[in-house]
């Protein structure tokens, strides 16, 4: 039960009164797109703003799911990483959770074989152009350690 104390003991408060309506016109005031004599000149004009294709820069910065036209697949059963080569020559390498990795080759040629080279930290890739590349996977970021490019012979499979 809640109750108030008697009038004699109850501090005293001033209301303050206020129009509602003079509130509200003050707000509309100063909302409105009329201009106030009181502004210059400069406040008043208007500032042409355009937007042109050398205001943005797009950039990717972040994949996720399966990649995107897998062609090839090898798994490293020591180091249990998951590699995936793409049409577009790209390579995913997929480890413990949260561990990915995105390498891609300079020709943008079709994957179309890999190959771990069990305990030697390395991955061997084969491309629709002929050409074989060895990347070292023992670094934080893999790279290419040497290529092969075949002029005449066409290279099948890697074993």
């Amino acid at each position: 039960m809640c109750s108030r104390p008697p009038p004699s003991l109850a501090p005293e408060r001033k209301m303050k009164k206020f129009n509602i309506r003079k509130v509200l016109d003050g707000l509309t005031a100063v909302s409105s797109p009329s201009p106030s004599p009181q502004l210059g000149a400069k406040e008043n004009e208007l500032i042409p703003e355009t937007l042109q294709s050398e205001h943005f820069q797009l950039c990717k910065t972040v994949r996720h799911g399966f990649p995107y036209q897998p062609s090839s697949m090898a798994f490293d059963p020591v180091q249990k990483i998951l590699a995936i080569g793409t049409q577009s020559g790209a390579l995913r390498l997929f480890g413990r959770p949260g561990v990915e990795c995105y390498c891609q080759h300079e020709s943008g040629s079709a994957v179309i074989q890999l190959q771990f080279l069990i305990n030697e930290g390395a991955l061997v890739s084969a491309l629709a152009d002929d050409s074989i590349h060895m990347w070292n996977l023992r670094q934080k970021r893999p790279a290419v350690l040497h290529s092969l490019k075949f002029n005449k012979e066409r290279s099948a499979t890697v074993t």
